[in-house]
């Protein structure tokens, strides 16, 4: 699971809320809400989450077997950081339906979150084998969760060839799980796969670029069991401007834009360096800078429009955004 946010909404958060939106589609909304606070760690408002709570509680008590209302009220639960109560709900709504598939998935996670990590992978590989297979099997954002959340737990217990199995799984349903693709990173590096680790965590940070600065310390691990002077260089930068360091991570990031293997990434971390820092100018210049020589560049192109910045035109004489402070043209 993940560390304490901000309540405010990140890129990360809404990646997560668009991972987890079957959940809300097969519990309904009350439900779907829990889940999404379990996954933040983020406490909603005493006053809402008492709101749900009674609402959910009120409503097991007019129908207690009515396994649906008690899946919303253990996530309302869990949600208020209740987690054995969680467990107590999910556990008797599994008593109604034993195939109850938000129970099961529900009571891992409460499980996991009370470190009782042989409930946890009880629970989660038990739904992974009653749902790892059939027609949509493929696209089911539940059975993704539950990969994921196996891995979590695996790597909690130190078992981390297990959990690279597991987060490879989960990406297999969702290739675009930012989650899962650090925590793969993780796995790699711990396994003694750093290369593969640093991929898997530059495709994390590609999804939540900012605001999520775990993969960026994750990346200094990886490049260093690489032994990689430049790979260490530029994830300590990207820490720093992840930190608000800007200084720091300017400083680390500018020797690099003319690296054969970090020269993109140098100038994409010292865009969002500048726009972090509020020279949205000298953003726009670095993103420039990469579009020039790659049209296509997503990261770029996102950047670019964030700051307001005009995209380079290869017509002569156009009109072309450049940085306050240039930064180095990459060579390569």
């Amino acid at each position: 699971m993940k560390v304490a946010r901000p309540t405010t909404i990140t890129d990360k958060m809404l990646n997560r809320i668009i991972l987890i939106a079957g959940l809300g589609l097969l519990i309904g909304i009350p439900a779907f809400v829990g889940f999404y606070f379990l996954d933040r760690h983020v406490t909603p408002a005493p006053a809402i989450t008492d709101q749900h709570i009674a609402a959910a509680e009120a409503q097991v008590k007019t129908n207690p077997t009515d396994g649906a209302a008690r899946d919303m009220l253990a996530a309302a639960y869990v949600s208020a950081g209740r987690y054995q109560d969680g467990v107590d709900q999910f556990t008797e709504a599994l008593k109604i339906t034993a195939t109850d598939r938000s129970a099961l998935l529900g009571r891992g996670i409460a499980y996991y979150q009370l470190k009782d990590y042989d409930g946890a992978t009880k629970d989660l590989q038990a739904f992974i084998t009653q749902n790892g297979t059939g027609e949509f099997a493929k696209q089911d954002p539940q059975l993704q969760r539950a990969y994921y959340e196996l891995g979590e737990v695996q790597a909690a217990q130190g078992k981390w060839a297990d959990s690279v199995t597991s987060e490879i799984a989960a990406l297999k349903i969702d290739a675009g799980d930012a989650d899962a693709l650090y925590a793969l990173g993780v796995g790699l590096t711990k396994t003694g796969d750093p290369v593969k680790a640093a991929k898997a965590l530059q495709q994390a940070v590609a999804f939540v670029p900012t605001g999520w600065c775990e993969p960026y310390r994750a990346m200094v691990d990886a490049y260093t069991a690489q032994k990689s002077a430049e790979g260490i260089a530029y994830a300590n930068g990207m820490v720093a401007m992840c930190t608000d360091d800007y200084a720091t991570a300017t400083k680390a990031l500018q020797p690099l834009v003319t690296s054969k293997d970090f020269g993109v990434s140098a100038l994409l971390g010292l865009g969002l360096t500048a726009a972090r820092s509020g020279d949205n100018a000298a953003a726009a210049g670095y993103y420039n800078q990469i579009l020039v020589k790659d049209p296509a560049n997503q990261s770029a192109i996102i950047g670019l429009q964030q700051v307001g910045g005009t995209a380079p035109s290869a017509a002569p004489g156009a009109s072309q955004t450049t940085p306050a402070s240039p930064a180095p043209s990459e060579s390569n």
